[in-house]
């Protein structure tokens, strides 16, 4: 594979977080200067992102023992509930 596995890993993030592939691949020509098409982008995405996904669901974060938690209210059916 020609391209960095950072690369591809950074691409499918992006796309995670909504970015279109053709502004993905603007993004690297803009910031990285790699120069990776749109269509490039589609299948890293296709070809890695699944693999990806499953991996990032298997991990455990490590917790120190204390989580802070905010208060939220939540509306149902126009009655208030208070979580928290």
């Amino acid at each position: 594979m020609k391209t960095r596995p950072e690369v591809i890993a950074e691409a499918i993030s992006c796309k995670k977080r909504g970015m279109p592939y053709r502004q993905v691949s603007k993004h690297f020509r803009e910031y990285d200067r790699v120069k990776r098409s749109h269509v490039s982008v589609y299948k890293w995405t296709k070809k890695f992102g699944k693999v990806l996904g499953e991996w990032n669901d298997k991990q455990v974060p490590e917790l120190s023992g204390k989580i802070n938690i905010d208060e939220f209210v939540l509306k149902i059916k126009k009655t208030k509930h208070t979580v928290g």
